[in-house]
C-alpha cells in the first residue's frame, strides 16, 4: 500500500510552481518524493493486487481493522475527568447482544462512582433506537465490580431489514459534582448473507499457495473474503484477498498467497490460515461475519516449490516511470538555478 500522505505531498510539489509556493518547498530535496513514492510503487508492483507479503513486524491488517476504537472528550477547557467510550467489536453479528463500555480518568487513573453513566443508542437516521444504563457492579457484561471500567448491553430487536446498519452511541456521564462528561461511539450490526463452514482445502497453482474456503450463501450477492497467513510460529507472513458473485447454496471462495512472499520471508510450510474475514458487500455498509481465527493449517511446502518471479503490476511500474521522470526533471532544474 502507498501512503496517502506521500501522494498528496507529491501532487503539492507538483503544484508548487504553477501556484507561486516554490520558496515554501525549498525545503525538499528536489525529486526525493517523487523517488521515494517511485520506489514504494516499484515495490508494491511485486505483487498483484489481491495478495502481498506481510514484513517482520508489520501488523495482521484484518485484526487493525477489526479492534474497537476509544472515543474520548475531556470536559469544558479541557478539564478532567476524560470519559472514553467504546464497544466490545466494531461490528456484531446478528442475534449477539451489543456490549458497550465507558470510563472516566483523571491522569490515567480510573474515577469510581460518579452520579450515572447513561447512553442513547441512534440510529443511521438520527432516531434514538434504545437507552442503556452503564454500571460497574460485576454483572452481565461487567467482567469486574469496582474497576472503574463502566459496561451496558443492548439486545437488538425489531433492528432494520438492511444486511448491515451503523449505529452511534452518545454516552452522558453525571459527576457527583453535577458536571457533565459527553462522548460518542459507535458499532455496526450486520446480518450477512454467508457463513463459513469451517472447510477448507489447500493445494499449489502456478507456484502460489491457494487455500479455498467454503461457504454457504442464504441470499444472492457479492461476497470478499480476506485472510491473513501465519506461520506456525505465529509470525503473520502474507495476505490475500477474493470477491465472489454467489447464489443460495454451497460455494468455494480461493484465496491465491502469491508464491513470492515465502522467498521474501524465507517461510516454509505448513501455515497457518490465522485471521479469516469474510462480509457481505451488496451495499455499504458492508455486512461483517465475525472473523475467524486459526481456522485452518495447510499441507507442509518448501520455498523451493513456490515462484520466485515479481509480478510487475503495470499501472504502479508505469506510475512509477512517471515518477522517476519527474524527479529527474526537477533535479535538473534545481542544478540549473
Amino acid at each position: 500500500m502507498i501512503d496517502a500522505k506521500k501522494k498528496i505531498a507529491i501532487a503539492m510539489v507538483m503544484l508548487a510552481a504553477p501556484l507561486g509556493l516554490g520558496s515554501a518547498m525549498a525545503q525538499v530535496e528536489p525529486g526525493k518524493l517523487a523517488r521515494d513514492t517511485a520506489k514504494d510503487y516499484r515495490e508494491a508492483a511485486r505483487y498483484p493486487a489481491s495478495s502481498h507479503a506481510l514484513k517482520k513486524g508489520e501488523a495482521d491488517p484484518i485484526q487493525e481493522k477489526r479492534v474497537p476504537t476509544r472515543q474520548t472528550r475531556r470536559g469544558p477547557d479541557e478539564a478532567e475527568p476524560a470519559i472514553s467510550v467504546w464497544a466490545a467489536k466494531v461490528s456484531f453479528e446478528k442475534g449477539q447482544p451489543v456490549d458497550l463500555y465507558a470510563t472516566l480518568e483523571t491522569k490515567g487513573k480510573a474515577v469510581r462512582n460518579p452520579a450515572e453513566i447513561t447512553g442513547e443508542i441512534v440510529s443511521s437516521t438520527g432516531g434514538v433506537t434504545a437507552l442503556v444504563a452503564y454500571r460497574d457492579d460485576g454483572k452481565g457484561p461487567d467482567r469486574k465490580a469496582g474497576d472503574g471500567i463502566y459496561s451496558a448491553r443492548w439486545t437488538p430487536t425489531g433492528i432494520e431489514d438492511a444486511p448491515a446498519a451503523s449505529y452511534m452511541v452518545r454516552v452522558r456521564a453525571r459527576l457527583a459534582s453535577g458536571d457533565l462528561r459527553e462522548a460518542a461511539g459507535g458499532f455496526l450490526y450486520s446480518d450477512p448473507a454467508a457463513h463459513l463452514t469451517g472447510h477448507y482445502r489447500d493445494f499449489l497453482r502456478d507456484g502460489n499457495l491457494v487455500i479455498t474456503a467454503e461457504v454457504e450463501v442464504a441470499e444472492t450477492g457479492r461476497f470478499h473474503l480476506a485472510g491473513t497467513l501465519y506461520t506456525l510460529a505465529g509470525e503473520p507472513i502474507g495476505f490475500a484477498q477474493a470477491a465472489a458473485n454467489l447464489e443460495p447454496g454451497r460455494h468455494w471462495i480461493e484465496l491465491s498467497y502469491y508464491g513470492l512472499i515465502f522467498h521474501d520471508r524465507q517461510a516454509s510450510g505448513p501455515y497457518r490460515l490465522g485471521t479469516l474475514a469474510l462480509s457481505t458487500t451488496n451495499r455499504m455498509p458492508n455486512a461483517l461475519n465475525d472473523v475467524v481465527a486459526d481456522a485452518y493449517v495447510t499441507h507442509p511446502y518448501r520455498v523451493e516449490q513456490m515462484r520466485s518471479a515479481s509480478f510487475e503490476r503495470p499501472q504502479l511500474i508505469e506510475s512509477a516511470r512517471r515518477l522517476e521522470l519527474d524527479a529527474e526533471r526537477s533535479e535538473r532544474e534545481a542544478r540549473q538555478q
